[in-house]
This record gives structure tokens, C-alpha cells and sequence, in this order.
């Protein structure tokens, strides 16, 4: 469960040493029970501003996830909404 802002970030921090910021990160909510909105936004923003957005949602048929991400779409204008924008249009073709 991905739960809360404090705990996106947390998230982040933990992957952040292993992360080149010029090389694109895929993410996989294959095995994630639920995820909120504040755990998805936190740590997509941190992810996204870490490597200038080459971040890929990979489809997911996770009901929690699906759910969340038009509400970051409509709530942000920056890498976040185009990472999450190019995850939509992916899972919807």
C-alpha cells in the first residue's frame, strides 16, 4: 500500500542513489495494493524533477492507480502532468 505523502517521498529518497538522472525510469504498479493520490504526486514530483521527466508509467490494470492518475493530470502542469498524460493515453489505445 502507497500511502501518504510523507511516505512518497520516503519512497524516492530510498531509490534516489540508485538513479542516473539522464537515464529514463519505468514504473510498474503490477504488484501495488492501492496507491493515493498524495503518495503518487509526491514521488512522481520528486522523480520527475530528479531526472526532467523521463519517467514512464508503465499500463496498469491496478483500479487504485487508474483512479489516481487523472486526478494528478488535472491537478498539475508540469512534468508530472506529462508523464501522467502519456500513462493514460497508453493504457487507454
Amino acid at each position: 500500500m502507497l500511502i501518504s505523502r510523507p511516505a512518497g517521498l520516503e519512497a524516492f529518497n530510498a531509490i534516489r542513489p540508485q538513479l542516473n538522472p539522464d537515464v529514463p525510469v519505468q514504473i510498474d504498479f503490477d504488484q501495488v495494493l492501492t496507491v493515493t493520490p498524495s503518495w503518487l504526486d509526491e514521488f512522481l514530483t520528486q522523480l520527475t524533477n530528479y531526472n526532467k521527466g523521463k519517467v514512464e508509467l508503465i499500463p496498469t490494470k491496478n483500479a487504485s492507480v487508474l483512479a489516481t492518475l487523472p486526478v494528478l493530470a488535472d491537478a498539475r502542469k508540469d512534468f508530472v502532468a506529462t508523464v501522467v498524460l502519456e500513462a493514460l493515453k497508453r493504457m487507454h489505445d
